[in-house]
């Protein structure tokens, strides 16, 4: 008796194809077969009753195929335990790629870390550091600066009308009285007033802290006077030049005393007071206090004569502007 064709989803057919082979099949041929079925797909089979094949459209030639069970409860029997085998099968080998998982994730997951990302990294850890980078400068001095800037507008200002007359003379007589009254309120009348009432170590500190700022201001008020009048033109006449050369000496006199003297006195006088406040001194400390005594002294001095030099030619320049007066 003939018995009718069978059919059985391809599930069934991958799974009888892998039992009845006696090497597990490739990763390809796998896949292959997993996809080419994936709908049922009826199976002919051969009507010699010793033995069974099956016909896989597209995948050569047919196997041998085990006769159908008689009734259906060992038929489902039979598929769940080629279903176990698959099962541990598939467990040996390399899984296929998932169908679902896109180019971009894989490459994701495959791409090699760039070399530029460990040395991002690195240098993400010196971020935070700080520091000075290089010790200033003596050019990167605000005070040379402010010189540069005054001699580049008068090298190219020359005799020209930089500023409106007005503007100018109240500027120029704005910074001679300042000028002129700080040396001669310094000079005349607060030096010698501290000094003949306070202590004399008392009195050192005080002018210790006064002079920086005298001198400053002196520097300042004879700079601002010097530009002025050489903006003004003064350079043209013979009256003026010598105006400009006078207050260009008192200029650099009073830059030398802020900058260079006066920190060599009061330095030597704060060793001189080191030395006296001492409990016990020796004869050496005796030597050493007259030596400091007899450099401050020097120092002193010049520093003196170089102040002197410059209020008279604040008193000179003065006699200058009332030539230029015109009296009503």
């Amino acid at each position: 008796m003939m018995q009718a064709p069978l059919a059985l989803p391809s599930r069934s057919s991958h799974v009888l194809r892998l039992r009845t082979t006696s090497t597990t099949p490739s990763l390809p041929a796998a896949v292959n077969l997993r996809r080419s079925h994936r709908l049922p797909t009826p199976l002919k089979a051969s009507t010699d009753t010793s033995s069974t094949s099956v016909d896989a459209p597209g995948h050569g030639p047919t196997l041998p195929l085990t006769p159908a069970p008689a009734t259906a409860a060992a038929a489902a029997a039979d598929a769940a335990a080629a279903t176990a085998d698959v099962s541990t099968t598939t467990t040996t080998t390399a899984a296929p790629p998932d169908s679902t998982t896109t180019p971009a994730a894989a490459a994701t997951e495959t791409a090699p870390i760039p070399p530029t990302a460990t040395a991002t990294a690195a240098a993400a850890l010196n971020e935070n550091f700080t520091g000075d980078m290089l010790q200033p400068s003596v050019i990167n001095s605000p005070y040379v600066r402010a010189a540069s800037v005054v001699a580049a507008v008068a090298a190219v200002a020359g005799s020209t009308m930089l500023l409106p007359n007005a503007v100018g003379a109240f500027l120029h007589v704005s910074a001679y009285a300042i000028l002129l009254g700080t040396q001669l309120w310094n000079t005349f009348f607060v030096g010698i007033t501290m000094f003949k009432n306070l202590p004399r170590q008392t009195f050192g500190r005080v002018q210790a802290k006064l002079f920086p700022q005298y001198f400053a201001l002196t520097t300042g008020a004879n700079l601002m006077a010097l530009a002025t009048l050489f903006l003004a033109g003064a350079a043209s006449t013979a009256p003026g030049l010598r105006a400009l050369v006078a207050l260009g000496v008192a200029l650099a006199g009073t830059l030398v005393n802020w900058l260079y003297i006066e920190p060599i006195c009061t330095g030597l006088m704060f060793q001189r007071y080191d030395i006296e406040n001492q409990a016990e001194k020796t004869d050496a400390d005796k030597d050493r206090i007259a030596a400091l005594y007899k450099q401050f002294g020097k120092w002193h001095g010049i520093s003196s004569l170089i102040n002197l030099v410059a209020f008279c030619v604040a008193v000179s320049h003065g006699w200058f502007l009332a030539s230029l007066l015109v009296m009503y």
